[in-house]
């Protein structure tokens, strides 16, 4: 099964901002909601139910591969749009699941990613707004 998902939010900042932040996951990772990814060896993440793998990928600001479970084959990146004055941050899941990660992804990665994401956001927003 195909799986994509985007969520964005424009912010009244430059993107060389935006950008320090998207690499200090410790700074805006909401934990209260879940445990932010551990690294468990070169660019390499524990993600609870995943396994991610930094990697580069042109025009993100940072990115990474799904290596685990064999069944969940996805990339997901954040890329920053210079837009009036502003940066578009935007973060894109692409990718397929199989077998019973079909249900899993559906039922509970995709609505947890969900409100992760948004937590995120709103924790950008808070520094930004911040000054800080």
């Amino acid at each position: 099964m195909k799986i994509r998902n985007r969520h964005e939010r424009t912010f009244a900042v430059p993107p060389e901002q935006i950008a320090g932040l998207i690499a200090d996951f410790g700074r805006i990772w909401p934990v209260q909601i879940a445990p932010a990814p551990r690294l468990e060896g070169h660019r390499l993440y524990d993600a609870g139910l995943m396994l991610w793998k930094e990697f580069d990928r042109p025009g993100a600001v940072r990115a990474f591969r799904v290596v685990g479970p064999d069944e969940l084959k996805a990339e997901h990146w954040f890329e920053l749009e210079p837009a009036a004055g502003a940066t578009v941050l935007r973060h894109t899941v692409d990718g397929c699941v199989s077998g019973k990660y079909e249900v899993i992804w559906r039922e509970r990665i995709e609505p947890l990613h969900d409100l992760i994401l948004e937590g995120l956001l709103d924790n950008v927003q808070a520094v930004v707004t911040s000054g800080g």
